[in-house]
């Protein structure tokens, strides 16, 4: 449900139960150089700062991927192409007990990268609200909420925020003044943020 107003699961108080779910890289980065702690990681932390939600990252299982930007895309696209599910460890929260899981990971190849797919797939969305956010170095948000309503389809999915990575590692008062923003459009679509 892309664009109206959202409601928050029948039987949820105001104040519902929240989540940032995140995948996260460090390594180059495009237009930043080495990073020690992720683009997506820092804005799921804000994000989870300004709502009060509990954070949670996706981590793969034999993480194997490359530090090296290049030999990094050359990963994802290998992945992308071949439709993978690499297995993530699985996380010590309960997914149930959420009512609203704000989703956020890097655009690889204009897309979700892959472990995120085996996390929707895995774990039972089922009547929650989604609420995507991505980090990128040009891309936007790729279609991240269109993508999460068609591989979540029994899910409420909210407008999503893109954020730059490079205004995750060096313009964190950006990414603080987008949050903002966002979250008061989605308090006027009902969600309480």
């Amino acid at each position: 449900m892309l664009g109206c107003a959202l409601a928050l699961p029948q039987g949820v108080a105001a104040a519902p139960r929240s989540l940032v779910v995140y995948f996260s890289k460090t390594g180059e980065q495009y237009g930043v150089g080495m990073i020690s702690k992720g683009n997506t990681a820092i804005a799921a932390e804000i994000i989870a700062r300004k709502t009060g939600s509990d954070l949670c990252e996706i981590t793969v299982e034999n993480d194997a991927y490359p530090r090296r930007y290049k030999p990094l895309c050359d990963a994802a696209k290998k992945e992308l192409n071949s439709h993978a599910r690499p297995a993530y460890r699985k996380t010590a929260v309960d997914i149930s007990m959420y009512d609203v899981i704000f989703i956020g990971a890097p655009v690889w190849w204009g897309d979700w990268p892959m472990v995120m797919y085996t996390f929707f797939e895995k774990e039972n969305l089922e009547g929650k609200v989604l609420i995507p956010f991505s980090t990128h170095a040009g891309s936007g948000l790729s279609g991240f909420d269109k993508k999460l309503a068609g591989a979540c389809p029994k899910s409420r999915v909210a407008a999503g925020l893109a954020i730059t990575g490079s205004d995750a590692q060096n313009k964190p008062e950006r990414v603080e003044a987008d949050v903002d923003g966002w979250l008061k459009k989605l308090a006027a679509q009902g969600l309480p943020f």
